[in-house]
């Protein structure tokens, strides 16, 4: 059985649930191919986005590179929860 868990994300200003988005970008040069895939929560009120997680792959004609940078959102949900035992 798999148990889904979802977290949802107020904006910090608005305090309203915020959308989770991603967009893609690619580029290519003589070095070779990258596409950058950036994971964010983005406020449908105020439009303030907080970057969640950023993959980087880079393909060299040789090899190919993955990178995984991951940011506040995770601090933000636990800053929240914590928040939610207090009360």
């Amino acid at each position: 059985m798999i148990k889904e868990i979802r977290t949802e994300i107020l904006c910090p200003k608005c305090k309203v649930p915020m959308d989770y988005l991603s967009e893609t970008e690619k580029t290519s040069n003589n070095n070779g191919k990258s596409i950058k895939i950036t994971r964010y929560y983005k406020c449908p009120v105020c439009g303030r986005r907080i970057i969640d997680e950023v993959l980087v792959i880079k393909d060299n004609n040789n090899d190919i590179i993955i990178e995984s940078h991951t940011n506040g959102a995770r601090k933000l949900i636990e800053k929240q929860k914590a928040t939610n035992l207090i009360k």
